[in-house]
C-alpha cells in the first residue's frame, strides 16, 4: 500500500502554514498602516511647520520688502534641520525663492507647478519633482496684518528620505515578526507532537482502517455490543444491539440516547465492577453478561459486552441429557438381561406368587419410564431431553409425568425439533422461577406433522398473571412463529391447563406424502 504524507508532518505542515498565512497577512497590513501614518504624521509635521513660520515677523517683513537676507536663510536652514526637513522655502506672489538650501537658487522660480493653490490663499499637500528631486511638499500661503496674501511658505522632505523613515519605523515590526515566527514554529512542532502522541502515534490511514475495522468488528459479531458512560447511558450501539432493542419494543427508534435499562432490564442483578462473565436471564433467554472500564485518563464509561447463550445452554443440557439417556438404555439393557434371568429361575422353580409379585414391581411406571421413552419416543434427542427434565423437576420437589400417544416418530428436520425443545425448555424455566406444584402432567400427542403437548398443574392467580406475561415475551411470540404453533390456556378452580400445538414433520409421514405424491 502506498504510503501517504505522515500525520507529524501534516499536522506540523497545517500549523506552520496556518502561522505563515496569518503574520504575514498581519505584517503587510501593520506595514501598510505603518506607511500611511509615516506619511500622515509628515503632511501634519509639513502644514504645522509652515504655519509657524507663515506667522514669523522676518518671513513677513522680508516678503513685504520683496527682498532675501542672510537672517531668513539661517532661519529657514534651522527650521528645516531642526524638523529633519530638506527644504524650507519662501517665494513670493510670483514665485521666486527667497529662501533655499542651495543658496545658488535663491532668485529663481520655484519648480514643480503644484504651488498655484498656495498662491490662490490655500494650504496645500503635492508629491513633485523640483530641484531636489521628487519629494512630499506642504505649502502654506503668507498674509499681511492687513490680511493681503504676501507670500508662499513651501516645505518639503523627499521621497528617497521619506521611505527611509518608513523603513526605519518598519524595523521594529520586522524583528517582532521574526521573533513570532521562530516561537510559532517552537509551538507548532511541540503542539503536533502532542497530538500525534494523543492519537498513538497513528497515520491517518493507520486512524481511518482501524476505525472501518473496529466499525466490522462491532457490526458483524453476534453479540450485543454497547457503550455506556457513567451514568449508564447508550453512546454506542452495534447492530445487533440495535435488532434486539427493536425487536423488543416493537419499534424502529434508535437505541443511541437512551438509558440502558431499556434494552437490559434487571441491572441491579449485574455487577458492574466484576470483569468475569455473569450470567443473565430475560425473557426466558440465557445471557453472558460482561463489562469492561474505559479509561481515557480517567474512567469516562464502560463497554458492555451481552453474549446470547440460550442455544449454546440448550445444547449442552441437550448433550447432558444424550449423555444420561445412553447410560440410561445402557443400564437398562444390562437389568433387562438379569431380569430374565431372575424371571427364568422363579417359572422354573414354580414360585408363583414371588414371580406374580416380582414382575408388578418391575412395571411399575417410574422403574419403566426409560423402556417406554424408548419405545414411544423414536426421536432420541427428544427422548434425552424428556428424561432430563423430568429428573431436573424431580430435584426441585416436583413430579413430572409424561404421557405419549401413540408414539413420536423421528424428525429429520432439526431446526422443528430445537425449536419445540426451547418452547419446553423457556416454560420450564418459567416455571421453576415459580412456587411449583408437587405433580405436574404433560401430554405429548402427535398426528398429521402436529405434536400437542398439553400441561395440566394446579396453580393459584399469581402464578397465571406471571405466566400470561411471560407467554407475550418477543423471544417466546418468536419461537411459537417458527415452529407455526400456537398455544392456548384455560384456568379453572385453581386447574391450570396449558395447550401447545406446533409444527413436526415425522420421517413417516414425509414418506408417506412423497409416496402418494
Amino acid at each position: 500500500m502506498k504510503k501517504g504524507i505522515r500525520l507529524w508532518t501534516l499536522l506540523a505542515t497545517i500549523f506552520i502554514a496556518t502561522l505563515l498565512c496569518t503574520l504575514t497577512l498581519f505584517y503587510l497590513l501593520t506595514l501598510l498602516q505603518q506607511n500611511r501614518e509615516v506619511q500622515q504624521n509628515e503632511e501634519n509635521l509639513l502644514l504645522a511647520t509652515g504655519r509657524m513660520l507663515a506667522k514669523e515677523p522676518q518671513v513677513i517683513e522680508a516678503l513685504q520688502a520683496d527682498a532675501s537676507s542672510t537672517e531668513l536663510q539661517d532661519l529657514t536652514l534651522r527650521i528645516s534641520q531642526s524638523y529633519e526637513l530638506d527644504f524650507a522655502v519662501i517665494m513670493d506672489m510670483q514665485g521666486i525663492r527667497l529662501t533655499h538650501p542651495d543658496e545658488t537658487q535663491i532668485g529663481q522660480p520655484f519648480i514643480g507647478g503644484d504651488e498655484s493653490p498656495a498662491l490662490a490663499g490655500n494650504e496645500h499637500l503635492s508629491t513633485s519633482e523640483g530641484s531636489l528631486g521628487e519629494s512630499l511638499r506642504g505649502f502654506v500661503p503668507v498674509f499681511a496684518e492687513d490680511g493681503q496674501q504676501i507670500g508662499v511658505v513651501a516645505l518639503g522632505i523627499t521621497l528617497t528620505n521619506l521611505s527611509t523613515l518608513v523603513e526605519n519605523s518598519q524595523q521594529n515590526y520586522t524583528t517582532a515578526l521574526v521573533a513570532s515566527v521562530a516561537l510559532g514554529l517552537l509551538i507548532s512542532f511541540i503542539v503536533a507532537y502532542y497530538l500525534k502522541n494523543q492519537l498513538h502515534n497513528l497515520e491517518p490511514k493507520e486512524i481511518s482502517r482501524l476505525l472501518e475495522e473496529r466499525n466490522a468488528m462491532l457490526n458483524e459479531t453476534e453479540n450485543v455490543v454497547l457503550v455506556i458512560d457513567m451514568q449508564k447511558k447508550i453512546l454506542l450501539a452495534n447492530n445487533q444491539a440495535q435488532q434486539m432493542y427493536q425487536l423488543q419494543k416493537k419499534t424502529e427508534s434508535v437505541l443511541v440516547g437512551q438509558m440502558l435499562s431499556v434494552i437490559i432490564y434487571h441491572l441491579d442483578k449485574l455487577n458492574f465492577q466484576q470483569k468475569t462473565k455473569q450470567l443473565y436471564q430475560q425473557e426466558g433467554e440465557d445471557f453472558f453478561f460482561s463489562v469492561a472500564p474505559i479509561i481515557v485518563g480517567r474512567q469516562v464509561g464502560y463497554i458492555v459486552f451481552l453474549e446470547n447463550t440460550t442455544e449454546t445452554l440448550f445444547l449442552a443440557d441437550q448433550l447432558s441429557n444424550t449423555s444420561r439417556y445412553a447410560l440410561a438404555l445402557q443400564s437398562q439393557s444390562h437389568e433387562f438381561m438379569n431380569k430374565l434371568h431372575v424371571i427364568y429361575g422363579l417359572a422354573d422353580l414354580g414360585a408363583h406368587q414371588e414371580l406374580n409379585d416380582y414382575l408388578t414391581d418391575i412395571i411399575q411406571p417410574e422403574r419403566e419410564l426409560t423402556h417406554r421413552l424408548a419405545l414411544l419416543v423414536q426421536n432420541p434427542i427428544f427422548a434425552a431431553f424428556l428424561l432430563g427434565e423430568r429428573q431436573a423437576f424431580s430435584e426441585k420437589n416436583c413430579q413430572l409425568w409424561i404421557e405419549v400417544t401413540p408414539e413420536i416418530p423421528s424428525n429429520a428436520h432439526t431446526f422443528e425439533t430445537d425449536t419445540i425443545l426451547n418452547i419446553y425448555r423457556y416454560l420450564h424455566h418459567f416455571f421453576s422461577e415459580q412456587q411449583m406444584p408437587d405433580e405436574m402432567l404433560l401430554q405429548l400427542t402427535y398426528q398429521q406433522q402436529t405434536l400437542t403437548s398439553e400441561y395440566a398443574l394446579v396453580a393459584d392467580e399469581v402464578f397465571v398473571k406471571a405466566l400470561e406475561n411471560a407467554l407475550q415475551a418477543p423471544f417466546f411470540v418468536r419461537l411459537l412463529k417458527d415452529s407455526h404453533g400456537n398455544i392456548q390456556w384455560d384456568y379453572q378452580q385453581q386447574w391450570l391447563q396449558l395447550k401447545i400445538t406446533t409444527l413436526y414433520r415425522g420421517e413417516k409421514d414425509d414418506q408417506h406424502f412423497n409416496f402418494r405424491r
